[in-house]
């Protein structure tokens, strides 16, 4: 996204379009300049002084010729500032479109957040619909950064705003931005329940356009939020995306517990610097600033598997075993690590679909999960937490617990029942019989029963698969 100067200088963010339409303007108004600046300009200046010469009763004729040749010259002009105002100004108080929508914005190209009703991506265009106007954008004149900015920007200023995406544009590298504000999250850390934004903990977000580290960075826009922290779009001075982790600890929790939070929003941080993994997100920075914990994140242009789910449904049982080998190599290298590291928050938020088709783990949430627990504000975590994380006891297993709970939901589109082993319902399993037997391994209530580690995990998947080529074959 563009700004006049800078988009921490600036009071509004502005993308440029170049669509089809102000090409067109730019290119009449260029052919038909000589008419309009060069003959008309000549012409209007001879008869304006025959007018006054000889009266204008005496050369009426003269004087609509004359009237003509200004408004043409008039006209000329209006389709040059038309064809040279490629803007979407985007504001706190509202939008501001090209003048080319002049005629479907019923002359009114600035409306404020609270008339858009409606945001929609289908095939090659983007649809703004106001309460008594719209404006439809191709989408090859827009930059998909500018795009996920400009779904950031409606979401933060205007939550009630119904927000539509095809397949397409899914596949675009719009994804990410697209669901239902109470759906979006980008880690599992954020509870679902947007009802707590000004619960208990007196936590506020940020607001657009906040500067941190002396203006190091500004805030884009909310990605989301929950009782204890929030995650934004932020850019740098150069234009950089990234991600920005905010955690807070509430005011009326006792010393230890946030002494504990503390310990754990730092262990977060350090334990993301020290990993180097092409499927792991990357840690920038970590910072605290006015009482918040902040870590920078690499900001993973894809959809996270619960968007993904939820935009294209359920999925086969061949590509999920795909996902599961591959999330089971990422817990397999962090719990290679010495000493192990043991993730506690795998679930379909966390795992994020890259524009290269790889799976992605993006966040850790212990610091959250044990803030959750501590204050009770902990929302639908308890699907994916194994009995022993439960009890404050994690293991390695625990993760492949998660694993399994996640491997369901991709199959299903529901979210397990917490604290159970899962099985497939009777039809999903007759159609996927190795998910299935994957799934109650992963889930198993003791941890003696529950599939051994993630190598073999891995191993259960790369077998499915390798059968699968040699039957095609």
């Amino acid at each position: 996204m563009s700004t006049p100067n800078s988009i921490a200088d600036s009071p509004s963010l502005v993308i440029r379009y170049s669509g089809l339409k102000l090409r067109f303007a730019l290119i009449v108004s260029a052919i038909t300049a000589p008419v309009w600046i060069g003959w008309s300009f000549y012409v209007s200046s001879w008869l304006a002084k025959a007018i006054l010469v000889g009266g204008i009763q005496e050369y009426m004729d003269l004087f609509y010729l004359l009237c003509f040749y200004v408004g043409l010259t008039i006209f000329g002009l209006v389709l040059l500032a038309v064809s040279l105002d490629n803007r979407i100004v985007l504001t706190q108080e509202g939008v501001r479109v090209p003048l080319c929508y002049l005629f479907e914005m019923n002359f009114d190209t600035k409306r404020h957040w609270d008339e858009l009703q409606l945001l929609e991506f289908k095939d090659d265009e983007m649809l703004l619909r106001f309460k008594d106007g719209f404006s439809r954008f191709n989408l090859n004149g827009l930059r998909a950064g500018d795009l996920k900015d400009l779904v950031i920007a409606t979401r933060t200023n205007s939550p009630n705003t119904r927000c539509s995406f095809d397949k397409k544009a899914i596949s675009a590298g719009i994804a990410g931005v697209k669901a239902r504000r109470d759906e979006l999250t980008y880690t599992s850390i954020w509870e679902e329940n947007i009802a707590t934004r000004f619960g208990a903990t007196a936590f506020v977000p940020l607001e657009t356009k906040t500067k941190l580290q002396n203006g190091r960075l500004t805030v884009v826009g909310q990605v989301s939020f929950g009782g204890l922290s929030a995650i934004y779009l932020c850019k740098d001075p150069f234009g950089e995306t990234f991600i920005l982790k905010e955690a807070v600890v509430p005011l009326n929790v006792d010393e230890s517990t946030k002494q504990k939070a503390m310990e754990l929003f730092q262990r977060e941080a350090t334990i993301l610097q020290g990993l180097n993994n092409p499927n792991i997100a990357k840690v920038f920075d970590h910072f605290v600033e006015n009482g918040r914990d902040y870590i920078v994140l690499e900001h993973v242009d894809g959809l996270d598997l619960r968007q993904y789910v939820k935009e294209l449904g359920p999925q086969s049982e061949r590509l999920i075993m795909r996902w599961g080998l591959e999330a089971a190599n990422i817990l397999s290298y962090l719990h290679t690590k010495s000493p192990p590291i043991i993730h506690r928050d795998v679930t379909p938020d966390n795992l994020v679909l890259d524009r290269t088709g790889s799976i992605k783990l993006i966040d850790f949430g212990a610091a959250n999960l044990f803030l959750g627990t501590a204050t009770g504000t902990l929302v639908g975590k308890q699907s994916y937490i194994s009995p022993e994380q439960f009890r404050g006891k994690a293991t390695q297993q625990s993760d492949i617990y998660s694993l399994g709970c996640t491997l369901f939901y991709l199959a299903s589109g529901k979210d397990p029942d917490a604290l159970c082993q899962s099985h497939l319902a009777e039809d999903l399993a007759a159609k996927m019989p190795k998910l299935d037997e994957l799934i109650a391994l992963c889930t198993a209530l003791e941890v003696e029963d529950r599939i051994e580690n993630a190598e073999n995990v891995a191993q259960f998947c790369q077998n499915y698969l390798t059968t699968l080529v040699l039957e095609e074959a």
